[in-house]
């Protein structure tokens, strides 16, 4: 008989697979990861671990969205406590950022090539509402900064995961050099988007005429 959990109980439970999930990600990856070593690691019998994920996949996933919703609302909310953001901020914000997802648990999952894996095992459902999770958030960030009317949220999607599809060669870019490649790759995408650095090449443009 399944044993019942209070809504307490739930949350912490939940909390520490959590956890144990991103330790095992990092250390081991999707697919040397087992159902067994977690439930060992988060001390809970196997069949109460199929009472919150009914796979080892869902359970990544959750972590994976969870890391970027966290990382995504702590962008937006150094957005919002400057009533204007210039160009400089927010690159320095957007390096920030992917200097954190380089070090984190996430960054193993993209080098290791096991994102295509472990979305394959997951519901077709599951990735849809990713998808609008994704596009959410972006809207978000796009809101507080002055994007060009010709941009839109995927364009800028888009341009985020092709800076992120660079930090998976960083030893093809150069170790040594990468630091500042990604720092002015990420200013080069900046400022052709916002209307900030589009208003200031059409003065210059016009004043060279």
């Amino acid at each position: 008989m399944a044993t019942a959990f209070t809504d307490e109980e739930k949350k912490v439970i939940k909390k520490k697979l959590h956890t144990v999930a991103k330790e095992c990600l990092q250390r081991y990856g999707v697919k040397k990861t087992t159902v067994d070593q977690m439930v060992v690691m988060a001390n809970i019998s196997k069949g109460s671990f199929y009472n919150f994920y009914s796979s080892k996949e869902l359970l990544f996933f959750a972590v994976l969205e969870e890391y970027q919703v966290e990382i995504m609302n702590r962008l937006t909310e150094q957005l919002e406590q400057e009533n204007l953001i210039n160009t400089n901020q927010f690159v320095q914000l957007l390096y920030d950022f992917y200097q954190d997802f380089r070090y984190s648990f996430m960054y193993t999952i993209f080098k290791n090539n096991e994102m295509e894996l472990l979305i394959r095992k997951l519901p077709k459902e599951v990735i849809t509402t990713h998808h609008l999770l994704d596009n959410g958030m972006i809207e978000k960030i796009v809101s507080r900064i002055n994007i060009q009317e010709n941009i839109t949220v995927e364009i800028v999607s888009a341009l985020f995961r092709t800076i992120a599809m660079c930090i998976l060669h960083i030893d093809e870019i150069g170790g040594k050099q990468f630091d500042t490649v990604l720092k002015l790759l990420i200013q080069g995408i900046v400022r052709e988007i916002t209307e900030e650095n589009y208003d200031e090449r059409s003065n210059q443009d016009r004043k060279s005429l």
